[in-house]
């Protein structure tokens, strides 16, 4: 099962539970635009063996927003597969963004693989992110990782377009539309697809 969605609500509070039978496969790619809040639950259970869970969400965060994801993976059964990806870009002072990410491997999940990452990129000085990536782990026959890494555009990255004859401004939206890219590329639909990249590359020239 495939889900993609894009969210630009003026203010939106939502709560998503998926449970993937064995052998199952569940993917969901979220993009967030958001308004003045915008706050997603969501919580995932395992209830058989060899499911395979990929999350991908990109959020941004602007003049008096919040984004909000809280999501819960339960792994409950052997051989399960999940990948967490989320990137998240605030580009105000007033702007924040939350990630508060928990995947519970319980005791008979024996051979589970689930990685998490978070990433985020803060555009001014007091732009503010609030992370709580976690891995829970009780099963002993595991491969599980998760990292977190928050920072601004990169200096010599800009520089590295200028020197080529590319202005700064253009410079800087390549590179922010290429923080969210590996998400956007993830949108199973190639007219959708097309559609969202084209709204998040205006969005991002904000």
């Amino acid at each position: 099962m495939s889900a993609a969605r894009l969210s630009s609500s003026p203010k939106s509070a939502e709560k998503a539970t998926c449970k993937t039978e064995a052998s199952s496969t569940y993917e969901l790619v979220e993009i967030s635009t958001g308004g003045k809040l915008s706050r997603h639950n969501l919580y995932i259970q395992q209830l058989g063996p060899d499911t395979v869970t990929e999350l991908s969400t990109f959020h941004v965060a602007q003049n008096n927003q919040i984004q909000d994801l809280h999501s819960r993976l339960v792994l409950d059964h052997p051989r399960g597969v999940s990948r967490q990806l989320h990137k998240c870009i605030v580009s105000h002072s007033t702007g924040r963004a939350v990630f508060d990410g928990n995947i519970k491997v319980n005791r008979f999940a024996q051979q589970t693989d689930a990685g998490q990452l978070t990433r985020s990129l803060l555009l001014t000085r007091n732009a503010t992110v609030n992370l709580k990536p976690n891995l829970q782990i009780i099963a002993d026959d595991v491969k599980c990782s998760h990292g977190a890494a928050v920072s601004d555009l990169e200096e010599d990255q800009l520089f590295y377009f200028q020197a080529r004859g590319i202005d700064l401004q253009a410079a800087r939206d390549a590179l922010l539309f290429s923080f969210g890219a590996e998400v956007f590329e993830r949108i199973p639909f190639e007219a959708f697809r097309k559609s969202v990249s084209s709204q998040i590359r205006e969005v991002l020239k904000g």
